[in-house]
């Protein structure tokens, strides 16, 4: 694409320059909707993707553009969002629309498979690069539903797709042709294997079954020090599953919401590895492992893994 040839007055239409960059982007939808604390610049540039001398770059300009408050010295310099600034409202409720947008697709998604008892398995093996482009889901039947199943899918999919502005390609396979999900791939379906099929291991006690939970809370207290958007995503997904019945799990997930909206980071993670009797029975009911991101997920397994050893 060419330079835009003529600039427009700053004053009147601030977003050209404020959004102007994928970077601005990244940086603001972490500092006013992934966290909600001030960060510093490798931080940011850990969570948005970016080096660090182009966070740093981002960070000064949106400062310099009225955006962002610069906090302490320089070598524990911060950046926080400039709560003032009307701007920061707005760009806050959209950052919230696009997250309820790509919520509502996967649970969407998950509603429709789920719905119809034949599909064993279904996964989002990757995502579209570009707006506009189709989403590929592979869903996995018992050969019998194979020549219907399709259609049906097709059917149930399409309220979907018009209310989301989503295309949505099904690629259909049985068990014995079904490629091997790539690790960084989104499960929507994922049946419980049969009796026959399931691997027969010694029961846990409960001491073992404290050990691993704890070895697990240790893992997700250290991506917490590393990625603090994890407390958020752990909090809005059990800000979803309140809007619902949760029958008995209910108080835990009230329990868990009040923690993350109250608790420093430091707190949290001393709460997630303490051996008192409430650390051991909310780890039990932990929300971190349904928003861990394929690697985050990856690494922990292979902790576990390393642990049954």
């Amino acid at each position: 694409m060419r330079p835009i040839a003529t600039r427009r007055n700053a004053l009147q239409y601030p977003l050209d320059d404020i959004l102007g960059t994928e970077a601005h982007v990244r940086i603001l939808r972490a500092l006013i909707h992934e966290v909600d604390r001030p960060l510093g610049p490798s931080e940011v540039a850990v969570m948005t993707g970016l080096s660090q001398p182009g966070a740093r770059k981002a960070l000064s300009r949106l400062e310099g553009l009225g955006l962002l408050d610069s906090l302490g010295t320089a070598r524990t310099q911060k950046y926080a969002p400039r709560e003032a600034d009307p701007i920061i409202g707005a760009l806050r409720s959209l950052f919230e629309a696009e997250q309820r947008v790509f919520d509502d697709l996967l649970h969407g998604l998950r509603s429709v498979l789920r719905g119809v008892q034949e599909v064993w398995r279904a996964w989002l093996p990757a995502f579209p690069a570009r707006l506009g482009e189709p989403l590929d889901v592979v869903v996995v039947v018992d050969v019998p539903a194979v020549p219907w199943v399709s259609a049906e899918l097709r059917t149930r999919l399409l309220g979907l797709e018009q209310r989301l502005n989503q295309t949505l390609e099904v690629s259909l396979f049985t068990n014995a042709d079904a490629p091997s999900p790539h690790r960084d791939a989104v499960f929507l379906v994922d049946a419980e294997p049969t009796e026959e099929t399931r691997p027969r291991r010694r029961p846990r006690s409960h001491e073992e079954s404290d050990a691993k939970s704890l070895v697990l809370a240790q893992a997700i207290a250290d991506l917490l020090r590393a990625d603090p958007s994890l407390t958020t995503r752990a909090l809005r997904h059990l800000d979803r599953l309140a809007r619902e019945p949760q029958g008995a799990a209910g108080a835990e997930i009230d329990e868990w919401r009040q923690l993350l909206r109250t608790y420093s980071p430091e707190r949290l993670r001393r709460l997630l590895v303490s051996d008192n009797s409430r650390a051991r029975r909310l780890r039990r009911s932990s929300p971190f492992l349904a928003v861990l991101s394929s690697d985050e997920r990856n690494r922990l397994a292979t902790l576990l893994s390393e642990d049954d050893r």
